[in-house]
């Protein structure tokens, strides 16, 4: 409490003005109140002059003062939460006397003193509302929200319901030896350049299963929207199997509005119905088809709703 005095010397002077107009009309101060601010002559002394000053002219000084500063209003939000007001009467009484207040900024300290915590000091990261913690975490950088993802199960859960912050995603598998290894693109189109892209190599069976987890972590999220979306693996079918598994267990369809994939036959029609139709406009086909597959793709929405189609090969 001391700490917060000393920073917001003129909260003091706020509250015993409002503890002046709790006076008259009956109200008594509250004692646990009193003490934790620690009683002294000298607010004693600061109440009994304001007690002489004109009402009216002192008004419009504590008017000023909470303009100039919210925070000056905390320890009034506090003396009414531990007089277990209700936080409507708490905002009527308040705004009576300031006419004009932040609503937000009063709510989250009434409510966080109403849960025990009453310490004055400012706002902590994990002390936001969620909505502004979400919005925080989306206008980070890719990199930046996966390594926030580490730092606890909450914020993990944040970042993985939150928009990613990215366009285009682009997963290429080839042999080294006798290996396999996946590149790993992820890029955004927009911002600084330094914020573009992030790259990773994965090797061998165990690596390559970290590389899926993370795969699915993006895909699983609702909100995730790609502009471009590129699955290059002509040497694994194991691997385009699971992948293939993955995108069809997802509860929605991905939004992806270019497409280019080296599956072949069925495997590309499997991949084009996890895509919501309407929102691909743009299809590139790197694998083999035969004209039983060309039919087949020809009837889905996704097909038909495109506005270009590529492929590689001859069919």
């Amino acid at each position: 409490m001391s700490k917060f005095i000393e920073n917001h010397p003129l909260a003091i002077e706020v509250w015993l003005f409002y503890r002046r107009e709790k006076e008259a009309i009956g109200e008594k101060l509250n004692k646990k109140l009193w003490d934790l601010i620690g009683k002294d002559d000298e607010l004693t002394r600061l109440f009994d002059k304001m007690t002489m000053e004109d009402e009216e002219t002192k008004r419009k000084e504590i008017r000023q003062l909470v303009a100039k500063n919210q925070a000056n209003l905390r320890i009034c939000i506090l003396s009414d939460v531990m007089d277990k007001k209700s936080i409507d009467e708490s905002y009527k009484a308040i705004s009576e006397m300031i006419l004009s207040i932040d609503y937000q900024d009063f709510e989250f300290w009434f409510n966080r003193f109403s849960s025990g915590n009453w310490n004055l000091d400012q706002k902590t990261f994990y002390d936001l509302p969620m909505e502004v913690v979400e919005n925080i975490v989306e206008e980070l950088n890719f990199p930046s929200q996966m390594r926030l993802r580490r730092v606890s199960n909450g914020l993990r859960n944040i970042v993985d319901q939150g928009k990613p912050s990215i366009d285009e995603i682009h997963y290429s598998i080839y042999y080294e030896g006798s290996q396999n290894n996946l590149y790993l693109s992820i890029y955004k189109f927009n911002g600084p350049k330094s914020d573009r892209s992030w790259e990773r190599l994965y090797h061998g069976e165990d690596n390559l299963k970290i590389a899926f987890d993370r795969l699915e972590t993006l895909l699983n999220n609702p909100r995730l929207r790609l502009k471009r979306f590129i699955w290059d693996n002509i040497f694994s079918t194991d691997i385009n199997e699971k992948f293939l598994d993955m995108v069809n267990s997802l509860n929605h369809k991905l939004e992806i509005v270019e497409l280019e994939a080296s599956l072949n036959g069925d495997s590309m029609i499997d991949l084009l119905k996890a895509v919501k139709p309407g929102t691909l406009e743009e299809i590139k086909f790197g694998g083999k088809f035969e004209p039983i597959h060309i039919d087949q793709l020809a009837q889905l929405d996704q097909w038909k709703k495109a506005e270009t189609v590529f492929s590689e090969r001859y069919f």
